[in-house]
Order: structure tokens, then sequence, then C-alpha cells
């Protein structure tokens, strides 16, 4: 009865430092630095792990729905991201003509 009592404890206590860890490493994750992608917009797509990700200067970043729905391919555009690729910030960049 001890041993599984020990056993249970043990896994409760993984379980917490599991929660621990992947809420400082979100945290970590929004605080600067921040990393910028600018250039034309040539891909998009939806990754294995079923985030959605758009593909600038050579850096494919995770963004949400409504995001991936309004950039166009071939845009120009300039993205701040955090380490773990996830667009933060989108500025969309025109020509004077309009285009």
């Amino acid at each position: 009865m001890a041993q599984f009592q020990t056993i249970r404890q043990s896994e409760n206590l993984k379980v917490i430092a599991r929660a621990v860890v992947n809420w400082i490493s979100a945290l970590a994750d929004i605080l600067p630095p921040y990393y910028v992608a600018e250039g034309q917009l040539d891909m998009k797509g939806k990754a294995d792990d079923g985030r959605l990700r758009i593909h600038v200067n050579g850096a494919w970043l995770s963004v949400d729905q409504p995001t991936f729905d309004l950039l166009t391919i071939g845009e120009y555009v300039r993205v701040r991201y955090t380490r773990r690729v996830r667009a933060i910030n989108i500025d969309r960049h025109v020509s004077r003509n309009g285009h």
C-alpha cells in the first residue's frame, strides 16, 4: 500500500513538473528578443502538427486562422516573431501605386 502511494505521488510530481516547465517555456516565448522576417510571402499551408504556417524570407512562421485567411501569397510583409516562430505582428507593405 505504501509503495502504491509512493508511485502515485511520483506520478503527480511529474505532472506538476511538466506543467511548470510548459508554463515557464510559454512565458519565455512571449518575452523579447523578437526576430524579424521581411520579404515576399511565398508560401502558406498547414504543417504536419496542424499549425497554420506562412513562409517569409526562409522562415516558416505560425499564424492564427484569421491571419492565414487574410494574407495573400506574393504580398510583401514584415513579420515580428517569437523564439517558437509564432508571428506576433505582421505589417503589410504597399507600394505607392497601391499594389
